[in-house]
């Protein structure tokens, strides 16, 4: 795993087992950068539904607010307040190509929208609605939707928390963009689910315990009356030392 994530101008680096002189070199080194302005460290690891982390500034300007460009998208965010994951830029791509233009999506913890955002920019589909519990998250989805010139009626930002505030709808695609927790958040998804739905689940485990994480999606779907055909199964980034992101493609049928 790198030692270091670049979100916009801004450097993050892992300053565990790493001393003061230490890691002022690294971030002396990372700014001569051209692209690279700050540098902080990550204080805390990522916890809660919210994603966040605290940092503390090690060199460069003192910001935390940076515009982050991917895709063909730019992004504003605040590194500490907003989760945002520059090494999921390919799992966006991925999926924007997998989206049709009659498709309705919905995207659940869609964060500052950068999902909805490169999904619509490539795809171009129906509508997207997404949910974000977070209010700087949301705050921030708006000004990115503006910031990428995207009509409000094509992206719906809804501000609320999944288990209360599910849209009253059905969905062609439903992307769970969802955090590292033990609530799988299915039961909400499969509320706006009809026949045909593809739903794209984001899972995290270690290798070996992968069949038993489906086997817990499966068995959730029966208890809410519903059956799930697994598409696909692709790994999207590691998260810890043998433990990995899947996403995984799911049928309702």
């Amino acid at each position: 795993m790198a030692s270091y994530d670049i979100i916009g101008s801004i450097a993050i680096i892992k300053g565990e087992g790493k001393t003061k002189q230490q890691k002022l070199q690294q971030a002396e080194e990372l700014l001569k950068k051209p692209s690279i302005n700050t540098v902080v460290e990550k204080a805390t690891e990522i916890k809660g539904r919210l994603r966040t982390f605290k940092t503390k500034y090690i060199a460069g300007e003192k910001t935390l607010e940076t515009f982050h460009k991917e895709n063909n998208c730019i992004f504003k965010l605040n590194v500490e307040t907003c989760y945002f994951s520059p090494r999921q830029v390919n799992d966006r791509k991925d999926l924007a190509e997998k989206i049709k233009k009659s498709d309705k999506v919905l995207i659940m913890f869609s964060g500052i929208g950068c999902y909805p955002t490169v999904i619509y920019k490539k795809a171009k589909p129906k509508k997207i609605t997404t949910i974000e519990i977070s209010r700087a998250c949301n705050d921030y989805a708006k000004i990115n939707r503006s910031l990428n010139k995207i009509p409000e009626d094509k992206i719906e930002i809804i501000q609320g928390d999944v288990k209360k505030k599910m849209p009253k709808e059905k969905f062609d695609v439903i992307i769970m963009v969802r955090p590292n927790l033990k609530t799988t958040f299915l039961k909400q998804a499969l509320s706006c689910a009809k026949k045909g739905t593809k739903i794209f689940y984001q899972g995290f485990s270690k290798e070996s315990d992968l069949p038993k994480m489906i086997r817990q999606l499966e068995e959730e779907a029966i208890q809410n009356k519903k059956k799930l055909i697994i598409k696909d199964i692709k790994k999207s980034g590691d998260i810890a030392p043998y433990k990995f992101r899947y996403r995984i493609e799911i049928l309702v049928a």
